[in-house]
Formats: structure tokens, C-alpha cells, sequence
């Protein structure tokens, strides 16, 4: 791999093997410290990804709530709404390191378009199926959409927030039924059809 390795690359290479990898006990991204060629390309990956994360944890937060999700299904929402946090956090400071205007924090599903229809949501199933959905469009986000980095802090981030991600995708189909084979195969762009084990 090139001295300049981009961060597209990277978070491919990190995708790939995700799914292979343990849920970890809380993953707390380091602080990353941005620099970049061009500071507003940062800025226009930044804000998206944060708004994303936020809207994630909110969903987590909300399906743990809801009626009927209890024990480990519980647990596991928790421990996601955590990570999707921290990786909230991680990326507002790289945000701020760079002296943009922070996005407000989300409180509201209504204030996030991803969160649309999530009041409607009944079962246990109905959560899984939407949370599988968002965190693929997570997925396709980070793999899509980013700039490269010439910062090693921000290009570790974004991967480790990635590799999290998709490990989530796997848990969560296997929650749903997946056999493990099939809840490791994770879905990069289209729509949303895939959200069922």
C-alpha cells in the first residue's frame, strides 16, 4: 500500500473484516485530530457523519425503551446506543478541531429525517429490521461518501467506527434469524429490501 493511503481504501480493507471480528466491550475512538487539504470537504463529511451517528443512538435509545425488547435484545441496544455516542463525540471533536459550528445534539426522532416512521414501530422485529437498515446506510456513508485524510487520528476513527458499524449489522441480523453466514454480509448502497435475515 502507497505512503498515501487513502482513507476510502482503508475503510474498505476494514469493512471486509468486521464481520469476522467480536462485538467489543465499548468501543471509545480516539480523539482525532483532522488536518486535510481541504478543510470544508472535511466539514461537509463531518457534519453528515455526526447527524448520522446522533440519529443511531437516538433509535438505540428508542428500541430499548420500547415495549417488548427486553434481556439481551436490550442489553445489546444499549451497549450500540453507547458506541454510536462515543463516535458522535470522537467526530464533533475532530469538528471542532477544525472551528466549525457543531451540529445541535439530537433529541428528538422527529428532528432526523433517518429516524422517519420510527414512532410507528411496534415489535421487537419491526426495531431490528429499521436499526439493520440504518446501520447500513451508516456503512454505505463512511465507505461512500468521505474525503481522504492526511490525518492518521481521523483516518483510525472513521475505520474503527466502521469496523463497529458493521459489527452491528451482524449482531443485529443475527438477532433477527440470520444464520451467521448470511448476517456477516453486508449490503453496500440500494435500498432497503435486504433488511430481513
Amino acid at each position: 500500500m502507497s505512503e498515501l493511503t487513502t482513507r476510502r481504501n482503508a475503510l474498505r480493507l476494514a469493512g471486509a473484516g468486521a464481520g469476522a471480528l467480536a462485538v467489543p466491550a465499548l468501543l471509545r475512538p480516539a480523539i482525532a485530530r483532522a488536518q486535510s487539504s481541504d478543510d470544508d470537504d472535511l466539514n461537509d463529511f463531518l457534519e453528515p457523519a455526526i447527524e448520522l451517528e446522533q440519529a443511531t443512538a437516538l433509535a438505540y435509545e428508542t428500541a430499548a425503551e420500547a415495549k417488548g425488547v427486553d434481556g439481551e435484545l436490550k442489553r445489546s441496544f444499549e451497549l450500540f446506543r453507547d458506541q454510536e455516542r462515543a463516535h458522535a463525540t470522537a467526530l464533533r471533536q475532530a469538528l471542532d478541531s477544525l472551528g466549525f459550528d457543531l451540529p445541535d445534539e439530537l433529541t428528538d426522532p422527529a428532528q432526523s429525517d433517518q429516524l422517519n416512521g420510527i414512532e410507528r414501530l411496534k415489535t421487537p422485529n419491526d426495531f431490528l429490521a429499521f436499526l439493520v437498515d440504518l446501520e447500513q446506510e451508516q456503512v454505505s456513508f463512511y465507505v461512500e461518501q468521505g474525503p481522504p485524510l492526511d490525518s492518521e487520528d481521523l483516518l483510525r476513527t472513521t475505520a474503527e467506527i466502521l469496523g463497529c458499524q458493521a459489527q452491528h449489522v451482524v449482531v443485529l441480523r443475527e438477532a433477527q434469524g440470520a444464520a451467521p453466514a448470511v448476517a456477516a454480509a453486508i449490503r453496500l448502497g440500494g435500498g432497503a429490501e435486504d433488511s430481513q435475515p
